[in-house]
């Protein structure tokens, strides 16, 4: 089904909130979704994978804990990209400075491309997203992948490194957007969102982020 990039933005933050996540967040993640779509890549695939995951956990396991080694990882489990997005565009200055930005076992890493996008273009600098052998060249011209698709869209990863690049970027051009969208996907987006209108229980409450981040 093709949709347009308005109406996977709306069913994406519909279906981010029926998942559990604050208003707040569900609107990052619905920007996400529409940047990765307009971009060329699977974005309504990829938050319906990351909701399956987050499913019933609450916000605390998947939030940051305090940085270890260099490395930030989440209190428990998978880092939730969504929740990571946050502190990459927090850190845009320091990317521009040079420093170089490390987050351990993430969920659907392809989701922290929009905000590494936003925290390049904030700094006025090209940035390299990085994790098992795959490159994405951000900034502000067009996207560029080098490395094989199928860890490009991996469910999950150990470290994603996110650093400052010079030069010419490398890699091939997503020539066109993707917004093309499964039934599959499309039904499974809009059960998380038919979570929006029913009434809320103790089981949907603790779902990730419910009532535990601020709006």
């Amino acid at each position: 089904m093709i949709c347009s990039l308005n109406e996977i933005e709306a069913l994406a933050r519909k279906a981010a909130r029926g998942g559990g996540m604050s208003w707040g967040l569900a609107e990052e993640a619905g920007k996400a979704v529409r940047w990765l779509s307009d971009n060329g890549f699977p974005g309504p695939w990829l938050l319906s994978e990351l909701l399956r995951q987050n499913d019933g956990k609450p916000y605390s396991d998947l939030a940051l804990q305090q940085e270890k080694e260099g490395i930030s990882r989440a209190r428990n489990g998978l880092l939730c990209p969504i929740i990571a997005g946050a502190l990459i565009c927090d850190q845009a200055d320091d990317l521009k400075d040079g420093k170089e930005l490390q987050l351990g076992d993430v969920a659907v890493p392809l989701l922290l491309a929009p905000f590494a996008c936003e925290a390049a273009r904030s700094a006025g600098v090209s940035v390299a997203l990085e994790w098992g052998g795959v490159t994405l060249s951000l900034g502000d011209s067009t996207p560029r992948v080098k490395g094989e698709e199928a860890v490009l869209l991996v469910a999950e990863t150990g470290i994603v490194t996110l650093s400052r690049t010079i030069g010419q970027a490398d890699g091939a051009v997503r020539l066109c957007s993707d917004r093309d969208v499964t039934r599959e996907t499309m039904r499974t987006l809009e059960n998380y969102a038919h979570r929006t209108y029913a009434p809320a229980t103790a089981e949907s409450r603790a779902g990730a982020g419910a009532g535990q981040e601020g709006d």
